[in-house]
């Protein structure tokens, strides 16, 4: 009996590890247009599963898939969710973001989850006020986009 249960109990861990795998990826931001809440090099969490079943906020910071190339990813921030299921992304550092101001509003689906927060670097120095590395999703990306961690 004891060894049944020490057998589901790994099982369950494993099943556990599968399914944390599958909702949530690492992402390595590259590009400007996310700055400062974002920089190149930084590593992100995305959950994956942030919009099945519900429409993104405004304020929070996803990966999507770019609308002229669907095999890039952006990180932005979501400006605005219409009516007709299209969301407008845009990145905070305007000069260096290539986003929805250029190529309109994306639709939900190309949406890849939402970025749960910035686990590298651990701390940052700044001359502006520092972003902890838990922060919510928040904020934009460039035309630099994501590069996957995988």
């Amino acid at each position: 009996m004891r060894r049944s249960l020490r057998g589901l109990g790994g099982l369950g861990i494993v099943a556990g590890l599968a399914w944390w795998a599958r909702r949530f990826e690492r992402f390595e931001v590259a590009g400007e247009s996310m700055v400062p809440t974002l920089r190149p090099g930084d590593f992100v969490l995305v959950d994956r599963f942030a919009y099945h079943g519900r429409v993104p906020r405004r304020g929070d910071i996803v990966v999507a898939r770019d609308p002229r190339d669907g095999e890039r990813l952006l990180v932005k921030r979501v400006a605005r969710v219409d009516l007709h299921g299209m969301v407008w992304l845009e990145g905070d550092n305007g000069a260096a973001s290539t986003d929805s101001r250029a190529f309109g509003p994306v639709p939900l689906d190309h949406l890849e989850g939402r970025v749960v927060f910035r686990y590298w670097p651990l701390f940052r120095r700044s001359s502006s006020a520092s972003i902890p590395s838990t922060m919510p999703s928040v904020g934009n990306a460039s035309v630099g986009g994501l590069a996957g961690s995988k």
